[in-house]
């Protein structure tokens, strides 16, 4: 199970609706569609729940750069077993060398930020009213439903259907993260 930046209970209260029984289940699964969405397509970075990851990594002139943010504390940094010396400024270490080092370090944050659980939200309401009409995942340029003959058209194509956001608030996002191109597939 994935953890959602959001509960289903939280998503009711913006909502203010009642969600009960197997909607509860089905709010509680949409929500983490949309935080896998916003963790792996968005920030390609897991940012919560707090987690430790180990990593081998190649200083480029000593240099290291963790591949998760916020990072909280580097736990380790070893080579064969053995601890290197190495000095931290913000979420890049530096070690004397440029042989691979493994570098155990905590990151992300102890509880999910509002931010994304307000994504989280927008994402899921994005969706919850064609998905109601049994209309599938489609949201975005939705401009007109036909229900003789069934007709659905969207004035964008339907680019925007689904659960997605558009290139400027997924920009907004990483900015506000630190997201970077790499991430951590798997923590210890």
């Amino acid at each position: 199970m994935v953890d959602a930046f959001a509960t289903a209970d939280e998503f009711a209260q913006r909502m203010n609706r009642v969600f009960t029984g197997d909607e509860l289940t089905w709010i509680g699964l949409l929500l983490e569609d949309a935080s896998t969405y916003l963790r792996e397509d968005v920030l390609g970075m897991q940012v919560w729940p707090q987690s430790q990851a180990l990593f081998t990594a190649w200083p480029d002139g000593g240099r290291v750069d963790m591949p998760q943010q916020p990072v909280v504390s580097i736990d380790s940094v070893q080579r064969d077993g053995v601890d290197v010396e190495y000095r931290r400024r913000d979420s890049t270490i530096y070690v004397y060398d440029d042989d691979p080092v493994d570098v155990t370090f905590t990151f992300g944050y102890v509880v999910a930020p509002d931010s994304l659980k307000r994504w989280t939200y927008v994402l899921v309401s994005q969706v919850l009213l064609t998905l109601e009409q049994q209309l599938g995942l489609t949201a975005g340029g939705l401009s007109s439903v036909q229900l003789d003959d069934f007709k659905a058209a969207w004035a964008d194509a339907g680019d925007n259907s689904g659960i997605t956001l558009s290139d400027r608030n997924i920009a907004l996002i990483r900015e506000q993260f630190g997201a970077k191109s790499t991430h951590v597939v798997s923590t210890v």
